[in-house]
């Protein structure tokens, strides 16, 4: 019953995605949808992957993941923030 569930509250999240595709919200749009995908992820993982009944190994496994996975998004951010517009080499005026 709890997999019927879940993937009923799946299907819903499914359709707020989709809803929220046509309501114009500007920036907030993707505020919204990574919300809504971590909510997704956070089902997926508790009750597909069983780590809610799982042991501390695993989740600490998974955990680490996140974390990481995390840390590359931030650098790769940081660095994308702190670049400078310039021209490429081959469009350079002579």
């Amino acid at each position: 019953m709890s997999y019927v569930l879940t993937w009923f509250a799946l299907m819903v999240l499914l359709a707020l995605t989709f809803g929220s595709s046509y309501i114009p919200m500007g920036p907030w749009n993707t505020v919204a949808n990574m919300a809504i995908s971590c909510a997704k992820g956070l089902l997926i993982a508790l009750f597909f992957m069983h780590l809610r009944h799982a042991g501390a190994l695993l989740r600490i496994a998974a955990l680490t993941g996140v974390v990481w996975l995390a840390l590359l998004f931030g650098l790769s951010f940081s660095d994308y923030a702190t670049r400078s517009i310039s021209p490429a080499p081959c469009s350079a005026p002579r």
